[in-house]
């Protein structure tokens, strides 16, 4: 077993990718299968041991340090602030002082298992390698960049994803104090300095590790939504998924509940209202009368009118969805970062306090801002700014 003990924890990014749904908060608060991203990898360090935790925060910290508080799960939990995102290495340079030795390094965005993290910590262990990093197989290597593997030993990242490996990063890695020279020597890319960066400026050999653990990244809105479902259906101890309705939820008796759901606290399902596989009702959400949802994210404290349609849809907290409003889903086309995306199952986006007018008919993949309004009766064929409304 690895002797490490000590973990950093990257939890500073806003998440562009997702946007308008991390405008008031980090991506790792993103909630998939009721619980928010960063719990995640939170319990993958501390089930491998580790007893204490370094965050670094930037981006919405007052919402991760006000629900984390000093410690979880009983191991202590010390904050650093990145206070302008600069990219991954110089988050872990925020913590250069709070570490010593050897100590794991995990993006507090994924969705991990301790697989992931107990395999990687005790292959480096057995090692006398520079640094390990978790590596996993992907078809989607032009999204994340490819790791070139030579006998056990990382010989090349590439960021681009033009490399010929099928490997990709997982985001979680072991190291020694020599990180910090190492990210010194690192150049800043595009006015970021990456972590991988550092990887080539090591002074020892840098190894792979290959653990055959759970490892989601929820970078986009249809992944966000992709994820949850997995949880949902593959891996609901991952999420302690131990009851599909929660207690105190109201649960009509003629309202339909399908597998694979999760109704949190305090929801109220009415009458004739269909709940489908893979939607995550978070806490308070109220679902009017024969309204359908499916394949969804929705909540907390938000209102989906009666007889509405939602499928493939995220909605963010405090949000209201008119009566008879309907987000079909399915197949979306939409630009992220000044990519076009074609063919993604996606439905509409729709941020904090967002208020969604009765017959509404949102077209997949438009998003809406924070406290954007929509009013009654639009067929919504474009993005709505934060708190822009939308007129007949």
């Amino acid at each position: 077993m690895s002797a490490l003990e000590q973990a950093v924890v990257l939890a500073a990014g806003e998440g562009r990718r997702v946007r308008p749904l991390t405008r008031y908060q980090p991506k790792p608060m993103l909630r998939v299968a009721g619980r928010p991203i960063l719990e995640y990898p939170l319990d993958a360090v501390v089930d491998s041991g580790v007893d204490h935790v370094v965050l670094v925060v930037g981006h919405g910290r007052n919402r991760i340090q006000n629900r984390f508080e000093n410690s979880y799960r009983g191991v202590d939990l010390t904050y650093v602030t990145q206070s302008t995102q600069l990219g991954s290495g110089h988050a872990l340079e925020a913590a250069a002082d709070r570490v010593d030795g050897e100590f794991l390094v995990v993006n507090g965005d994924n969705v991990i298992d301790e697989t992931m993290v107990r395999v990687t910590a005790d292959r480096y262990a057995e090692s006398d390698a520079a640094a390990c990093l978790a590596v996993v197989t992907s078809d989607r290597t032009g999204e994340y960049g490819t790791v070139g593997v030579k006998d056990g030993v990382v010989d090349q990242i590439d960021e681009h994803g033009d490399g010929a490996s099928a490997r990709i990063n997982a985001g979680v890695y072991a190291f020694d104090q020599s990180v910090f020279d190492a990210l010194d020597r690192t150049e800043y890319e595009d006015g970021e300095r990456p972590l991988t960066g550092a990887i080539a400026e090591l002074d020892g050999p840098a190894i792979a590790a290959t653990p055959n653990g759970v490892w989601f990244d929820p970078s986009y809105p249809w992944e966000l939504l992709r994820t949850n479902e997995r949880i949902l259906y593959a891996h609901p101890t991952l999420a302690g998924v131990t009851e599909q309705v929660k207690e105190s939820a109201r649960v009509h008796e003629s309202a339909v509940v399908g597998e694979n759901v999760l109704i949190g606290p305090d929801c109220k399902v009415s009458a004739g209202a269909v709940v489908k596989g893979g939607t995550c009702l978070l806490s308070s959400t109220i679902v009017g009368e024969n309204a359908v949802i499916e394949g969804s994210i929705v909540g907390p404290d938000s209102r989906v009118g009666a007889n509405a349609l939602l499928r493939d849809t995220i909605v963010g907290g405090g949000a209201t969805i008119g009566d008879g409003t309907v987000s079909p889903g399915r197949s979306a086309t939409l630009v992220v970062d000044g990519v076009e995306y074609a063919d993604r199952r996606l439905g509409g986006v729709v941020a904090d306090r967002a208020t969604v007018g009765a017959n509404v008919t949102i077209t997949p993949g438009c998003r809406i801002g924070p406290r954007g309004t929509v009013a009654p009766g639009i067929a919504l064929r474009r993005d709505v700014p934060e708190n822009a409304e939308v007129v007949a």
